[in-house]
């Protein structure tokens, strides 16, 4: 017959405080005689943050009698049943990849019950999400001390998915078998196993479960073994006349919390409806700026972590300290980068792998060491940039080969490549250790402690991952990576708390914060109550038989924690619950049914109030305008191209931006040809055509179609290489289609009479104080009247009028300057682009007046090749279009870019519409004056 439980219940007041109450209790009737000895006390706490601040209690009541404190054993409800870590123990890793083999090579015939569908490909990233899945249901399981094979029996009769689970114990037994052949227990098998042969630490005369509401099953059967040896005080956070409603260990009891109101004393002023986390972090930030001084005064409770970053960021930018105490995952860090990088290096050592390492700053200062000083991080990134734009090179190899004039980005790529050997080299982890010490050898990092934290936490990840790779000789380097990166990554950093910090505080250690002014964001449903909903193979009822938490327990939790928040603040103190509407996604939130536990007569005030429009006034937009770009203030130029006068004429400060501060931009994802390239392409190969001589009179669309063509893979060859990938071949098709088309127009222009006389013709023109410079793709002339015309080449998508190019309508509300506005009959027209009057105006010397213009457009549909002359080009246009220039010229002279054209979000011809959204003015702070 099992020995009773000796199990004693306590309940401290919740009208006070928390931690001061538990301090004094666990001090019991100590005078100060002496140190506060509490050495022989094991206290059993809901969270590390909640330890932390037991401790700092203790402290401050012994130090407030002139004594100190021998402190106690302080642990978590999962610490009770951790497996001690031994050679014969697993390691996560080692039973990730047992898994993963497992599954990896079963006859998937065998086991249709857990794979009733073949998948696509049967790789090793498949076998690894799959066991990550496995170890996930394992962990699960053994909340209340269970394994894959104990469901059948433990859920008893009726079990809809038998064969399914009977196949899931066989594929885990399977694991253990393999785990055994290697001489490794699975680590889950051995905690279960360390939890039933639980014992009591030496020296422990006292268990405590204090202010702990929601422990582990597994945890509460080692504390049933420990009360058949010894007292476990039970210690509740609540009213003695709640006592009804906690079970022995002081878990809310779901049949008294599922349905009982919640009690604010002003819900109307205690919870806020907010647009989204912004509006909620506004919230928090005005009420630190009020106190001043928040630390010890305000709380910051995260019933949602999707408000963490959004909040962390606003307290921050107000010059409010921040400390998370339940740290922060690697994954953000940088040696994560780092490492992520040369990850995609072992993998796939492409010139896309190379720019992602190269934007780690600790690659650039090793080539800075490697090099001897010197190297400059911004020319490294810059000329990376133009190999990425200017040829699109796949390798670093093809990259190499255009480095001739980038002496910077031969140095990059040379490094990679050293470091790739490095990393290829032998066998993981001795490469992986290798090539940080080859990079971080001659360097000094002791002055980066977070850094040498991190450096240490891989180092061990490398050592398990060596200990045991002898064990699994059939894994590549770039499996090793990303199974070892995902562990680094999932690992938290702990920070050292700043002075004067707000905690972010996660839920379960709101019970033990007694700031008097709590403020509790995030509070929608899913996330508080936190429900798990979907499980693929734990649904609820199902969670229920097997004796874990299930959704009701969270919600009677829940439920519990905020009547505590609340009634410990009613006296004295405030709490504020903040509801969003509006997740960082778009996604719409529901408020938490935790509000909506109320009397019946109030329920529609609250549904009210909950479900209402958040205020136009206050809702705060998904996006906030971090800075204002500051643009440097330059001379305006004096010298500009044609192509200029249209950015002009389309926004002045965008021009500026372009032409006299020199700001470009970088497509990152560029992997093909932009309309810049494929114009190029197109030009140069026509360029070649005008320049041959032997072409000059010929009229077989053949012989032309098959120049081009050639010169059109030669340039292609010159600038992206041999290897192009296949959005460059479609390309390049497409390239070589328009070009077969403009033989045939070619012929017929020849035919017609007219000669290419000029190619790539170059001039320059002065107007004012500017100088403009520009290239006529070329000029002909009529071998039998005498007649000259310019010809611009367009590789748009659709052919286009030069008239519908250069003008366009005027608008009802023109804002457009009146030197560029005209009138042409009873058309009241307005300048958009200059190119061929300019053209004009620069050959009159040399051609005379009676000189024509026209596009060569060659569009994507082929069949629309056509050669189109501006019809109608007199004096009067010809009057029109100086006047606009001189007013362009006067305005750049004049240094006036201001005020811009607030151009819309949709047109594909704005560069910098990433600096510039919702309003161009809004987002710049222009300090240029005219």
């Amino acid at each position: 017959m099992p020995t009773p439980l000796n199990v004693r219940r306590h309940f401290l007041s919740w009208e006070r405080p928390l931690l001061p109450q538990a301090a004094n209790w666990l001090a019991g009737d100590w005078s100060g005689a002496g140190p506060l000895d509490l050495s022989g006390t094991l206290v059993v706490v809901p969270t590390r943050q909640s330890g932390r601040r037991l401790r700092e209690a203790l402290a401050e009541l012994a130090a407030a009698r002139g004594s100190a404190v021998l402190a106690p054993r302080v642990e978590l409800p999962e610490d009770l049943v951790e497996a001690a870590i031994g050679p014969d123990v697993a390691t996560r890793l080692a039973a990730q990849l047992a898994w993963a083999e497992t599954i990896h090579q079963v006859d998937h015939d065998e086991f249709r019950a857990v794979f009733p569908v073949d998948p696509p490909v049967r790789n090793f990233t498949w076998a690894v999400r799959l066991a990550t899945q496995m170890q996930r249901l394992q962990t699960a399981l053994g909340e209340n001390g269970l394994r894959l094979g104990d469901v059948v029996r433990r859920a008893g009769e009726g079990l809809p998915e038998t064969e399914r689970w009977l196949q899931l114990a066989e594929l885990e037994k399977r694991c253990d078998t393999r785990l055994a052949a290697h001489g490794w227990v699975e680590p889950q098998a051995a905690r279960l196993a360390s939890a039933r042969a639980s014992a009591l630490p030496d020296g422990i005369t006292r268990v405590v479960l204090l202010a702990t509401p929601d422990p582990l099953p597994l945890a509460i059967a080692v504390l049933a073994d420990f009360a058949r040896q010894l007292a476990v005080d039970v210690v509740v956070y609540a009213s003695e006349n709640e006592a009804d409603a906690f079970d022995e260990w002081g878990r809310p009891r779901v049949e008294s919390w599922g349905l009982r109101p919640l009690q604010l004393q002003d819900f109307s002023s205690q919870v806020h409806l907010c647009a989204d986390a912004a509006q909620q972090a506004a919230f928090v930030t005005e009420l630190a700026r009020r106190y001043g001084e928040p630390e010890g005064v305000l709380a910051v409770g995260l019933g949602d972590a999707e408000v963490a970053p959004v909040l962390a960021g606003a307290l921050r930018n107000a010059g409010v300290a921040v400390f998370d105490p339940g740290g922060r995952s690697r994954r953000g860090d940088r040696l994560h980068a780092l490492l992520s990088a040369l990850a995609t290096l072992v993998r796939e050592p492409s010139f896309e792998s190379v720019e992602t390492l190269a934007r780690c700053p600790d690659f650039l200062a090793w080539l800075d060491s490697r090099g001897g000083g010197g190297v400059s991080a911004a020319r490294v990134l810059r000329e990376l940039d133009q190999l990425h734009t200017w040829h699109l090179p796949t390798s670093v190899e093809a990259a190499l080969a255009h480095v001739a004039k980038r002496p910077a980005a031969r140095a990059a790529l040379e490094g990679a490549r050293d470091l790739g050997a490095i990393l290829t080299q032998g066998v993981f982890p001795a490469n992986a250790a290798s090539v940080l010490s080859e990079m971080f050898g001659a360097r000094r990092i002791a002055g980066d402690p977070a850094f040498v934290e991190s450096a240490e936490v891989w180092m061990d990840l490398l050592r398990e991952a060596e200990a045991i790779g002898a064990e699994f000789p059939d894994l590549a380097a770039a499996e090793w990576w990303e199974l070892v990166l995902a562990q680094f990554g999932e690992s938290l950093r702990f920070e050292t708390r700043p002075v004067g910090a707000v905690d972010l505080l996660g839920w379960l250690e709101l019970l033990w914060e007694n700031a008097p002014h709590l403020v509790v964001t995030g509070l929608n449903d899913g996330r508080v109550p936190e429900t798990v909903v979907g499980d693929p193979f734990l649904p609820e009822t199902l969670r229920g038989r097997l004796g874990l938490k299930t959704n009701e327990a969270r919600f009677a939790r829940d439920a519990y924690l905020l009547t505590a928040m609340e009634a410990s603040r009613r006296q004295e103190g405030r709490l504020d619950l903040l509801v969003g509407k509006m997740s960082a996604s778009g996604d719409p939130l529901r408020p938490s049914r935790l509000l909506l536990q109320c009397e019946e007569a109030e329920l529609p005030a609250r549904v009210a109030a909950l479900f209402r429009p958040v205020d136009a006034s206050r809702a705060a937009p998904s996006w906030r305008r971090a800075w204002r770009l500051v643009p440097p203030v330059v001379p305006p130029p004096t010298r500009v191209s044609v192509t200029a006068f249209r950015d002009y004429l389309w926004c002045p400060f965008r021009f500026y931006l372009k032409h006299a501060v020199k700001l470009e931009t970088v497509d990152p994802d560029k992997n093909e040809l932009d309309a810049l390239d494929f114009g190029i392409l197109c030009h140069a190969a026509l360029e070649e055509m005008g320049k041959a001589v032997a072409l000059r009179d010929c009229t077989d669309p053949a012989e032309l179609k098959k120049f081009l063509l050639g010169q059109v893979d030669r340039h292609s060859r010159t600038r992206y290489g041999a290897e192009l990938t296949l959005p460059l071949l479609v390309q390049l098709e497409s390239a070589r289609q328009r070009l077969g088309r403009a033989a045939e127009l070619q012929a017929e222009q020849r035919a017609a009479g007219w000669v290419i006389e000029h190619v790539e013709r170059k001039f320059e023109l002065k107007l004012g104080a500017v100088t403009v410079s520009a290239k006529i793709d070329r000029i002909e002339r009529h071998l039998e009247t005498g007649a000259w015309r310019v010809i611009d080449y367009k590789t748009s998508d659709s052919g286009v009028s030069p008239l519908a190019a250069h003008v366009r309508n005027e608008r009802r509300e023109e804002s457009a300057p009146e030197w560029a506005r005209f009138t042409i009959g009873d058309k009241q027209l307005v300048w958009t682009d200059l190119q061929l009057p300019l053209y004009l105006a620069a050959l009159a010397d040399e051609f005379g007046r009676n000189v024509g213009a026209g596009y060569f457009n060659l569009p994507k549909a082929v069949g629309e090749t056509a050669l189109v002359v501006w019809e109608d080009y007199d004096e009067t246009w010809r009057s029109a279009a100086m006047r606009c220039a001189e007013g362009v010229v006067a305005g750049v002279s004049e240094g006036k870019f201001w005020p811009p054209t607030e151009v819309s979000p949709r047109d594909e011809d704005d560069v910098f519409a990433g600096f510039f959204h919702q309003g161009t003015a809004a987002s710049v702070d222009w300090r240029g004056k005219p």
